[in-house]
Order: C-alpha cells, then structure tokens, then sequence
C-alpha cells in the first residue's frame, strides 16, 4: 500500500493534466503505457507518505517535493524529506535533511546535506550522508558523524547501524574510524 497508493495517485494527478480544458492540445491517453509515458518527470508538490512499518510503528515522510523517474517509478528524488516514527517503547525519531533518493526496488533510502536525526529521549545525531537499508533495517553513514544527548558525546570517522536478533528490532550502532567518546556522569 506504501508503494501502489503513491502511484495510483501519480496517476490520477496524471490523468487531470491530461483532461484539463486551459491546455492548447489535449492527450488522449487510452492505454496504460500511455498514462505511464506521461507520467514521467511529473513532480508532487509537498507529498505526504503514512504508514506503518512491519513492527507496527506509525510513521510519516514529507518533503517540499517529489519527482519520480516514471509512472512506476524505481527512483523518487525528494528536496528537504523530513521524518517521523512513534516507536512502541514510546520514542519518537525525527529526521530532517537537504535532500534524499528512493530506490524502489532496492528498498534504500539516501539522505544527504545535513542530515540531523533528533529523538524524543533528547538524543541527536549529525552527518552529511547516510544511507538507509529499508529490507535490513540498517543504516550506513560513510563520513564524519558526532552525536550528543544527556549521557554525553560521540564523534567518529563512520557509523553503521544494523540489527542483531531475527525480528529486527534490537538495533545496534558501531562507531569507526576516529572515535572520541565524552561520557558524562550520572547526576545521581
């Protein structure tokens, strides 16, 4: 439904240009190859994607635009996405970057230009680029990173996350490279 509803709108939105009486010639798209041919290069203004991911997580990705390389599409290139996730544990995420790229077909996710992940346990991370496994469930961030929150502050060369058990849901993030830790204690 994450995939088929976007596209099905691609082509509604497709269908109401190509009907539109101001236009000087009018497209008469029959077929679905048609409506497909036409539906390429058309850009979304302010998209909104909702869902839930497989562990039951409610979340949301906007964006100030979309455009998808076709009808259906394997690659949407997104200006300034921003994100948000509710996990059951009742923590919320948020995501925000310059810009990012879909690839369908790959189930990944490329965010990159200021890349900031801000989390509701007062967390927050920052980097230029990270790359997003959505099948796995891991993430790669290949530069420079720090993070800071109330335990303290962390810098590294590159981080990756992944999962460690089968249902995915235990996350683990290891810093590389160049790594500076500042642990603050407790105030207890």
């Amino acid at each position: 439904m994450k995939i088929v509803l976007p596209i099905g709108a691609l082509i509604l939105i497709g269908m109401i240009f190509l009907t539109g009486e101001d236009r000087n010639a009018v497209v008469d798209a029959e077929t679905a190859a048609d409506v497909a041919i036409l539906g390429a290069g058309l850009k979304l203004d302010n998209p909104r994607f909702a869902g839930v991911t497989d562990s039951g997580d409610p979340f949301v990705v906007t964006a100030d635009w979309a455009l998808p390389d076709g009808a259906m599409p394997d690659r949407i290139d997104l200006e300034k996405p921003k994100g948000e996730v509710r996990l059951s544990n009742d923590l919320t995420v948020n995501v925000v970057a310059n810009s990012g790229q879909m690839r369908r077909k790959d189930d990944e996710l490329h965010l990159s230009g200021e890349v900031e992940l801000v989390s509701s346990d007062g967390y927050t991370a920052r980097t230029e680029n990270v790359q997003l496994d959505l099948a796995r469930k891991s993430a790669t961030v290949p530069g420079a990173v720090s993070a800071e929150g109330p335990r303290g502050r962390i810098e590294a060369d590159k981080m990756r996350m992944d999962t460690i058990d089968a249902d995915r849901r235990d996350v683990v993030l290891f810093f590389e490279g160049n790594v500076r830790l500042r642990i603050l204690p407790s105030q207890n």
